[in-house]
């Protein structure tokens, strides 16, 4: 779900990227969250940058929405190897109050990783039914099991 949606991201210029990152940090103000993160550390590595509009919509159960702005490829920048380089990918994440996904931790189930950024997400449903469980989610199922099998 989140790799088809980068997929999807519209290809821009390297500059068109940077301009689009500035004017992302200006509107969302100084309370923004700037993530990055990289696969890898060859100079080849995908890159994806998120901009989170608020600090609080980085913790976790926080309900979000989360766009692909842009991604941009500098091969043509590369004068030994003419078309090797790195992609960039740029998203923008908001708290909303409707969205289809909730922040998370990498361990927990049904987790994301969005790029190559340390930023997880996991669908809302899933969320809210951990949280119903209180916090056993699938292990609930297995404990009833358990305890049926033993007559409790």
């Amino acid at each position: 779900m989140i790799e088809s949606m980068l997929n999807g991201a519209k290809v821009v210029t390297e500059s068109e990227r940077s301009a689009a990152e500035a004017a992302i940090a200006e509107r969302f103000g100084d309370d923004c969250l700037r993530i990055v993160g990289r696969s890898g550390n060859s100079p080849y590595s995908p890159e994806t940058v998120i901009f989170v509009a608020d600090a609080s919509a980085s913790e976790r159960g926080t309900r979000v929405g989360l766009a692909a702005v842009c991604k941009s490829h500098d091969g043509s920048e590369n004068r030994h190897n003419p078309g090797r380089g790195r992609w960039r990918t740029v998203c923008v994440v908001a708290p909303k109050a409707d969205g289809a996904l909730a922040v998370c931790k990498a361990s927990d189930r049904d987790a994301e990783r969005v790029g190559a950024a340390d930023f997880y997400v996991r669908p809302w449903e899933t969320h809210e039914a951990e949280q119903a469980s209180r916090g056993l989610g699938l292990a609930a199922d297995a404990m009833a099991d358990a305890f049926a099998a033993l007559g409790l």
